[in-house]
């Protein structure tokens, strides 16, 4: 298909578009804070209007002035949205101050037609901690402490280790595992199992 023709165009947009109904109906149902979808009509999405506390259109996270501690606040109800994202399987792909929406309530994330099936896509741990990083890059602007975490390293490696829940205990540390293989102990283990099958066979041909 030619994508830049009109047909191809269309039939990108329509991939889109389906998959941002799907990520929206997999995390709302997983409980992270997302507009609540109604409907999906020839492809028009019909979903809940994000508004302030006086009914207002919610404004994104990028026009406003925080403090430190609400930095810090919304910060760490974000890394949870995450990690619930995660934990439902996907990985937003283009998370940054530009599309998550600030109601009477905290934090909506918006714009999910880039999200990723964490186990079947082989960039979702880096679409992760890009996607950790830019929070952190922005709300490190009025929180400096946290330009020197490390929650997507971590995330991603309680993910793969089958460890992660949306009630996990977070560091913002990450240690990563430096130390060298023991060669020598390795190829020991590899020549003696082959002596003992060698062994086995002769005693198996008496």
């Amino acid at each position: 298909m030619e994508k830049n023709s009109r047909f191809g165009r269309q039939q990108q947009e329509q991939v889109w578009q389906n998959a941002e109904v799907d990520a929206l109906y997999r995390l709302a149902a997983a409980g992270v804070r997302v507009p609540q979808p109604y409907n999906f009509v020839e492809g028009v999405l019909l979903m809940e209007l994000v508004t302030d506390e006086q009914g207002n259109a919610a404004p994104r996270l990028n026009d406003l002035e925080l403090g430190r501690e609400q930095a810090l606040e919304y910060h760490g109800l974000l890394i949870k949205e995450v990690v619930r994202m995660l934990c439902a399987g996907l990985v937003h792909g283009d998370l940054s101050e530009y599309n998550i929406l600030v109601d009477a309530s905290g934090p909506v994330i918006i714009d999910l037609p880039q999200a990723v099936d964490a186990s079947a896509n082989n960039n979702a741990a880096r679409m992760l901690e890009r996607d950790v990083d830019n929070l952190a890059d922005y709300f490190g602007r009025f929180a400096p402490e946290l330009l020197k975490t490390e929650y997507g390293k971590e995330i991603w490696k309680l993910y793969e280790s089958g460890e992660l829940t949306p009630q996990v205990a977070l560091t913002g540390r990450f240690k990563a595992n430096n130390k060298a293989a023991d060669v020598g102990s390795i190829m020991r283990e590899i020549d003696d199992a082959r002596d003992e099958a060698i062994r086995r066979r002769y005693e198996h041909e008496d």
